[in-house]
């Protein structure tokens, strides 16, 4: 684990270049910068995981971090407090990827509000962007019953997904007779855990304040498997 405020191009094929590299963490970066005047061009086609803040997903690709890693198969895109998962960030993303299987949207503390605003928009952006997609992983978003239903009716015709988890996404088990629907087609497996936001009523209503040692520290992670 490496902590560092700020990440350049220098810094980032420094850690592309380890031998290996198959996984890779880049997330909670104070802020990318270019004004070392280099961009990634080197492709590391050994790291198929990879996982970033979805607020910095343009400046990393300006940098050019996914033509470094041409061949992702799993990317997760992380959002922290009150941001909401924007279809746009979600192409960018993905589009480059034509390996990727798995997507995975993640809110990155527990208690944090992270909103999907337009269901529509969004299952969209993952058809167009994911033609190869087999699974597709929400987890602390904000969906409710009503936008998780939808996302899983939408993406159920997704031509190559065949599983749809849904964990902690502020649902109940009014959503279970769908679940058992689409699982009884027997063409996509959707598992949802229930989960509702909780609040500190000693906060009066508001989210419980997250305690994790790390909050706000920018945080890389790289994993090497030999």
């Amino acid at each position: 684990m490496k902590v560092v405020s700020m990440m350049t191009p220098r810094r980032l094929h420094s850690i592309l270049s380890l031998p290996h590299l198959q996984s890779f963490t880049l997330t909670i970066i104070g802020r990318v910068d270019m004004d070392d005047g280099e961009t990634l061009t080197r492709q590391t086609s050994s790291v198929d995981e990879l996982s970033v803040d979805g607020k910095h997903v343009i400046s990393l690709w300006n940098l050019g971090l996914h033509t470094s890693c041409p061949r992702v198969k799993k990317l997760k895109l992380n959002y922290q407090k009150e941001e909401n998962v924007s279809s746009e960030i979600v192409t960018i993303a993905c589009f480059p990827f034509h390996h990727l299987t798995h997507l995975r949207v993640k809110g990155y503390w527990p208690f944090e509000l992270v909103a999907l605003n337009d269901p529509v928009s969004f299952c969209d952006a993952v058809k167009t962007s994911c033609p190869q997609l087999t699974k597709l992983s929400l987890t602390r978003i904000t969906l409710k019953n009503e936008k998780a239903a939808e996302i899983i009716q939408l993406m159920k015709t997704h031509p190559h997904l065949t599983s749809i988890e849904l964990d902690a996404c502020d649902t109940n088990a009014g959503l279970d007779p769908l679940i058992s629907e689409v699982n009884s087609e027997a063409k996509v497996t959707v598992t949802v855990k229930h989960s509702q936001v909780r609040y500190n009523t000693r906060l009066h209503g508001h989210p419980l304040i997250d305690s994790h040692p790390f909050s706000g520290i920018p945080l890389i992670q790289s994993r090497l498997f030999v």
